[in-house]
């Protein structure tokens, strides 16, 4: 397992769906997925420090888990299936017991942000679903150079 942190938040419009990109540094790969809306809001409230007068969804989960006695140790985006992620919360009970519970990536990575827990990344899951840094830079390059090539020419009559 390879950690991973949030790199940035970025809304799409049309779509009305927010775009998560993960960095696992130590293999300079990316994990690039798609939330609905309102876990993009909560994680990008998180990630920008910014407090809401009642609790979201994430805050009343945690008031439960701490109720109970349970504390979250980490997440993990355990699997890449149909172009889907899946993540686990990993926790441990007041009895010192552990558990493994399944969760969408939205949510996992909405309570870990808030409690400063570990996000993991299964490096299967990077390299299936992962992009390369440097690949990836490089394309943008290309596409930028593409870019500006088309504004600069003259049109070709027929």
């Amino acid at each position: 397992m390879v950690g991973v942190d949030l790199m940035s938040v970025a809304m799409i419009e049309h779509t009305a769906t927010v775009v998560l990109v993960l960095r696992a540094a130590a293999l300079k790969r990316l994990l690039v997925m798609e939330v609905g809306l309102l876990e993009g809001r909560a994680i990008a409230l998180e990630a920008e420090g910014i407090r809401t007068p009642r609790p979201l969804t994430h805050e009343l989960t945690l008031q439960v888990m701490e109720a109970l006695g349970a504390t979250l140790t980490r997440v993990v985006i355990c699997d890449y299936r149909d172009r889907t992620f899946y993540a686990n919360l990993e926790l441990r009970t007041a009895d010192g017991r552990e558990l493994t519970i399944d969760s969408r990536p939205s949510d996992a990575l909405a309570l870990a942000l808030r409690l400063k827990v570990p996000i993991m990344a299964e490096e299967k899951v990077l390299e299936e679903a992962g992009l390369d840094e440097k690949e990836l830079a490089e394309r943008e390059a290309r596409l930028q150079l593409a870019e500006n090539d088309d504004e600069g020419s003259e049109p070709v009559l027929h």
